[in-house]
């Protein structure tokens, strides 16, 4: 039988949990139910209880002023639960229910856990802004459209559906993984032609390629996991506007941890400065004056690209040369002189050669010795670059199987 792993606060929804319970038993599962509540102590019938979830911070628990904080012991307990349930063999797919508090905790935990674990949320923040609570992961959620405060022909509809779900996806095994033949690409809209020559060449070559989104969270930030999970064979990275958003406020920056994996993991990588020059940001009605007084690209209603200047496209350079400092021979840069996406070229609005070369200049200044960098006179959407880029990444492939 499959294990499935059910978070909920028994404090507050200790009726709807056991209605979940008796719905995924029904369906022939095993059931650890796991009490994140924080109001009162655990009931029997919950396996591991509100103490054991909090461990050694159970007695420190009691200190807090405020729930968040007794929130935020739960959520770190949670997460290593998780993991121990995971590592024993006793979670083989996790779903909760909840509300806000709920939902915050039981996301975290989910987002530990590998991808291709079927995870499932039942709540109202299903109908929200839910990139807080997936943050580009496998989470499903699922919206019971009124609130999980007691059982009604709304409520338990969407927990026996979370159950039947569930169900089905533990049904249904995930396709297999080509043995050490997938590939990670991060494109955007305007680095298409690049991304589209690579990715053509490369399944041609018998590559499973996957191309990530870099629109932060649910772009560079779970490529840059699947590469510590160990699901790739080479990284092509063609889109980093994600830098530029880190370094210039765009709402796409993704952390510390972009552009480190591949190379402290010892992944062959390519990385280019694919749409480097632009800055990701909101609504032209969220803009600050400052960003109105720069030379914007209005890409969609929602969406306003603001290009980078000189000063910040150095500062993308350093970043760029500190967190591939990591590489074993195993990275190299490749850039395009013409510039670096499909509105930064001659005749664009984003066209600023002193600006790119500024990036250029720097990178060249910086990177360290063991990362080479080739720039090249062309456009990054050019078919010549992207064959040089799957070249390159192919010769780096070649080496560390040899080594």
């Amino acid at each position: 039988m499959a294990n499935v792993c059910l978070i909920a606060t028994m404090d507050t929804k200790a009726a709807e949990a056991r209605f979940l319970r008796a719905r995924l038993e029904r369906l022939g599962l095993t059931v650890t139910l796991v009490d994140t509540g924080i109001l009162r102590p655990s009931p029997a019938d919950a396996e591991i209880s509100q103490r054991e979830v909090l461990g050694e911070q159970a007695d420190e628990v009691a200190k807090v002023k405020t729930r968040s904080e007794a929130a935020d012991f739960m959520m770190r307990g949670l997460c290593r639960v998780v993991g121990e349930l995971r590592a024993g063999g006793r979670l083989d797919a996790v779903v909760s229910l909840g509300g806000s508090g709920g939902t915050s905790m039981a996301s975290a935990a989910m987002r530990t856990l590998p991808l291709g674990v079927p995870k499932v949320i039942v709540s109202t923040m299903a109908s929200g802004n839910t990139l807080p609570y997936v943050q580009g992961e496998d989470i499903l959620l699922l919206n019971p459209v009124v609130d999980i405060q007691n059982l009604n022909f709304l409520t338990t509809n969407a927990l026996s559906r979370a159950a039947a779900i569930v169900a089905a996806m533990l049904a249904e095994p995930l396709a297999p993984q080509k043995e050490r033949r997938a590939i990670a690409v991060s494109g955007f809209g305007v680095t298409t032609p690049c991304v589209d020559a690579c990715v053509a060449r490369l399944e041609k070559a018998g590559y499973e390629v996957l191309v990530f989104h870099a629109r932060g969270m649910s772009g560079g930030r779970i490529m840059e996991k699947m590469i510590a999970e160990g699901h790739f064979a080479g990284v092509l990275d063609l889109t980093t506007s994600e830098i530029a958003d880190e370094v210039a406020g765009g709402i796409y920056a993704v952390g510390p941890q972009r552009l480190r994996t591949a190379a402290e993991k010892g992944v062959p990588c390519v990385v280019t400065p694919g749409a480097l020059e632009m800055v990701n940001l909101g609504a032209e009605d969220t803009l600050t004056d400052a960003q109105k007084a720069r030379v914007l690209y209005r890409h969609s209603p929602s969406s306003v690209k603001m290009r980078a200047n000189a000063d910040e496209m150095r500062a993308c350079a350093r970043v760029f040369a500190e967190r591939l400092s990591g590489s074993r021979g195993n990275v190299a840069v490749l850039a395009a002189k013409r510039g670096f996406s499909m509105v930064n070229r001659e005749g664009q609005v984003f066209y600023d050669p002193q600006a790119d070369q500024a990036f250029l200049d720097e990178l060249t200044a910086v990177m360290p010795a063991q990362v080479p960098v080739r720039v090249m006179d062309l456009h990054h959407n050019d078919e010549a670059f992207a064959n040089a880029c799957v070249d390159e990444l192919l010769s780096l492939m070649a080496k560390k199987e040899r080594d």
